[in-house]
């Protein structure tokens, strides 16, 4: 059985969240949805607007001035991508959110990549 979960408390919001599939259930599911997922939160532009939001929704221009982006456009970009894949919505004009079905996932896949990369020196 693989699990993932807990609690969290941050951005004003508190997360409980508990996760359990087997191996073999995994490993059955269509690889394209799962690959679109990775592949949008796995670009270091996407991933840093991950962290970022995961704590709460933020206005664009918030976002914008966290970032290191060239441009609005560039952000937008990634802001569609992540969207697409159900990592982001937007729950009002101009500000975006880790939908709350996502933060755990999120944080799994946060959990999961810092795993590998310490293993490996990254």
């Amino acid at each position: 059985m693989v699990t993932y979960g807990g609690h969290a408390s941050f951005g004003g919001y508190e997360w409980s969240w508990e996760m359990k599939r087997t191996p073999g259930w995994l490993l059955q599911r269509p690889s394209g949805p799962l690959a679109a997922v990775l592949a949008a939160a796995g670009h270091p532009a996407r991933f840093q607007i991950l962290q970022l939001l995961v704590a709460g929704p933020m206005p664009i221009a918030d976002l914008q001035s966290r970032l290191s982006l060239a441009s609005p456009g560039q952000l937008y970009h990634h802001l569609k991508t992540l969207s697409s894949a159900g990592l982001v919505e937007q729950p009002e004009r101009g500000v975006y959110r880790v939908p709350p079905h996502a933060i755990f996932p999120v944080l799994a896949l946060a959990a999961a990549a810092n795993d590998v990369a310490e293993r490996t020196g990254a």
